[in-house]
């Protein structure tokens, strides 16, 4: 079976995301979608074992979840919040910030993961101005880390062996230190942020840093991160939109049980 048109006329006219267009595979062409699997249009079928970038973690074409964005859409299918506020949002909000831990209890709605670390760096260096009057504008991340890939998201990522090391130039420069995975690991972590007070937070992907290679580390090693935070005072960023939502399934509590005490509490002081 031939290629249909429209991937022969359309990949004249698009930007392939990761891909660099002269040496770039061609397309696979899909025609639908249904549970785990994607339908070819050759009729063959792929076991979606990547969930879409991790998107499409109940699967496609779920009956519950299409009949809820059918009657959304009748409904209403968009309202800023601006100045203006519906039922919808604001349920889910409440029903977000009732599994939050602790006294985290507000939920910010952003349109991506590179947008949703944005937000969180500017949420950051709000706090110092807001509470100390303080301007800091740097953070501290890890190596191996992936973050986004807008500007600000992209300078929180490796600096040498991602993805972004072309954009370099123009990105702001982070403290970058080894994840701590042991006691001397730790140390050079806590020496960094004792140096230098001009750092807003730090930001990790916790148990899981996925586009490293799928690097797993310890509740053990988010716990010294959360020491040393608190030891300094520092604000600490949990990115879990590779990781949250039960993506990891129910491994976390069984493999680390001390998860439950090292969640995302440590996002406050």
């Amino acid at each position: 079976m031939t290629d249909p048109t429209w991937l022969d006329e359309g990949l004249q006219h698009i930007w392939l995301p990761y891909a660099q267009l002269k040496t770039a595979p061609r397309p696979i062409a899909v025609k639908a979608t249904r549970g785990s699997r994607i339908i070819l249009h050759d009729g063959r079928e792929l076991v979606d074992g990547i969930g879409s970038w991790w998107t499409a973690v109940h699967g496609y074409n779920h009956p519950v979840l299409l009949d809820a964005v059918r009657e959304q859409l009748e409904l209403m299918p968009h309202v800023m919040l601006g100045g203006l506020a519906h039922e919808q949002a604001y349920r889910l909000a409440s029903r977000l910030a009732d599994k939050l831990p602790g006294d985290l209890n507000r939920v910010f709605f952003s349109e991506s993961g590179s947008v949703a670390v944005e937000v969180a760096l500017k949420i950051a260096m709000q706090y110092w101005r807001n509470t100390t009057g303080e301007v800091r504008p740097k953070f501290l991340a890890f190596r191996g880390g992936y973050h986004g890939d807008t500007f600000a998201a992209m300078s929180v990522c490796d600096p040498e062996d991602s993805m972004h090391a072309l954009f370099g130039p123009a990105l702001a420069k982070q403290y970058i230190v080894d994840l701590p995975t042991d006691e001397a690991r730790a140390g050079e972590m806590d020496r960094v942020l004792g140096e230098h007070r001009d750092i807003a937070a730090v930001i990790v992907e916790p148990m899981l840093q996925g586009a490293a290679g799928m690097r797993m580390h310890d509740a053990a090693t988010l716990g010294r991160i959360r020491d040393v935070c608190r030891r300094h005072g520092v604000l600490l960023i949990f990115d879990e939109i590779f990781t949250g939502f039960g993506r990891l399934g129910q491994c976390l509590r069984r493999t680390y049980p001390a998860w439950r005490r090292i969640s995302s509490r440590s996002a406050r002081r």
